[in-house]
């Protein structure tokens, strides 16, 4: 087993100790606490469940997605430490997002790149790229199939959106529990500003939008 993985691990096990211990303790907050996360760890269950039985693979591909990590060690091990502590709130988020969209039959494949797992629609009517970065998961909609290696399309097609989308995941990282107040709620309320009114408004220019392009273009520029 990798060392992200085992880093992963025992937080996991650790978390789940720490919440047997509080709701078997005599404090009253701590258990209160305790009921809610072992509440919400047994909805998470049900909809890997639900999903699993209409697309088993998908959605143990999704499932899977939570113990993939960068290759490169520094970033790997990053990943893994964030991943179920910092970054918990957006990342559950988008867990039961993609879930969601495997239980309404939303999503076409499932890919990993550098550690980040993109859930995929290819068959969206609507001609538009659009896609939704929260914790290490990406929400992809595309109006076309991809029909070449995964990495390839991010690199060379839709105008490396997805490389885009990958840079907001990097932020994910940094900033945390602050990631959707600071990044993801901005965003999108510029992404909507941009749609109606595009001629006082471009998304591209948003604060957030150009951290991400430089996220990318460092992290893959030299590869």
């Amino acid at each position: 087993m990798s060392l992200p993985r085992i880093i992963a691990s025992t937080l996991i096990a650790t978390t789940w100790v720490v919440a047997f211990i509080l709701l078997l303790g005599d404090n009253i907050v701590g258990r209160v606490g305790a009921g809610v996360f072992l509440a919400f760890k047994g909805a998470t269950l049900a909809l890997t469940l639900m999903a699993m039985v209409r697309n088993r693979r998908l959605a143990w591909q999704v499932f899977c997605g939570r113990y993939r990590f960068a290759p490169h060690f520094i970033l790997g091990v990053s990943q893994a430490i964030t991943r179920f502590t910092w970054e918990l709130p957006q990342f559950s988020l988008s867990y039961m997002i993609a879930q969601v969209r495997v239980l309404c039959s939303n999503v076409d494949r499932v890919d990993t790149l550098e550690g980040v797992t993109y859930v995929t629609c290819c068959h969206r009517k609507e001609h538009a790229y659009t896609g939704m970065s929260l914790g290490c998961y990406v929400q992809m909609w595309l109006p076309v199939e991809i029909k070449t290696d995964f990495e390839h399309y991010a690199r060379h097609y839709a105008g490396k959106m997805l490389l885009h989308e990958y840079g907001h995941t990097i932020d994910s990282q940094l900033w945390g529990w602050l990631y959707l107040p600071i990044v993801g709620i901005p965003s999108l309320m510029s992404q909507w500003l941009e749609l109606l009114a595009p001629q006082w408004h471009r998304h591209e220019n948003l604060y957030a939008e150009r951290w991400a392009n430089r996220h990318a273009a460092k992290l893959f520029d030299n590869k």
